[in-house]
């Protein structure tokens, strides 16, 4: 997992650690939190990182050359966003898709657009327009993906089941439209269990690192003193 002790916060004069002040008036707790802030950001892209250091081999590296067969070998390959934002086949207008899974098993042929996401709670117009996206996407690309059954995905890497995600979403989505971490690492073939392991490594480096700092900073540790004689 991404690393606090590594984790630099949002210069002041750009706002970031500023709004922290307002909250609470003190500027060595505003830029902590702001490195928390930038930490879980690190986190979601991480993920992202590790499911596609995870691929190698499935990765499809020039989507165009790929999309001119209207028959792909069995198996799985994978575009990345990256990737997917480069072809001339496909239409993104910024909308493009986190991935986009390719499946054959015998002689059926599925083509997943997923938004992967590290957590699973949004507000309602958040929702709204990540499913929006994701639709529009497959309709706009509906004639170069004709091949393929075309499905949209929401992963929400951490969630138990589909209904979690489901609910996190607002109700925006259905069950058939989740897509559970565990679900998600089946469909790459890859080890679902051991990204959560990864992940896991520094999570007490973070908790020690965050309280450390915590206290080293005067206001806090006379604060939690007072707490403790109390």
């Amino acid at each position: 997992m991404a690393k606090l002790s590594e984790t630099p916060g949002r210069p002041f004069k750009k706002g970031g650690a500023a709004a922290y002040v307002r909250c609470f008036g003190n500027e060595e707790l505003s830029m902590l939190l702001s490195r928390v802030q930038s930490l879980i950001i690190r986190s979601g892209l991480e993920l992202e990182n590790l499911i596609t250091k995870e691929l190698e081999s499935s990765l499809i590296q020039d989507l165009d050359e790929f999309l001119s067969d209207q028959i792909m070998q069995p198996g799985v390959k994978v575009a990345t966003k990256k990737v997917i934002k480069v072809a001339k086949r496909v239409v993104g207008n910024n909308i493009e898709p986190d991935f986009m899974v390719f499946e054959r098993t015998r002689t059926a042929q599925q083509c997943y657009v997923i938004e992967l996401k590290d957590g699973h709670e949004f507000d309602t117009k958040s929702s709204a327009k990540e499913h929006t996206n994701l639709v529009e996407f497959l309709a706009i690309n509906a004639d170069v993906l004709k091949y393929y059954q075309r499905h949209s995905k929401i992963c929400g890497f951490n969630a138990n089941t589909r209904e979690e995600i489901q609910q996190g979403f607002k109700g925006m989505i259905g069950t058939e439209e989740a897509m559970t971490g565990r679900e998600f690492c089946d469909l790459l073939r890859i080890d679902y269990q051991a990204i959560v392991d990864i992940r896991a490594n520094d999570r007490q480096e973070n908790l020690d690192y965050l309280v450390e700092h915590l206290l080293n900073i005067e206001a806090i540790q006379s604060r939690v003193n007072r707490k403790l004689k109390s």
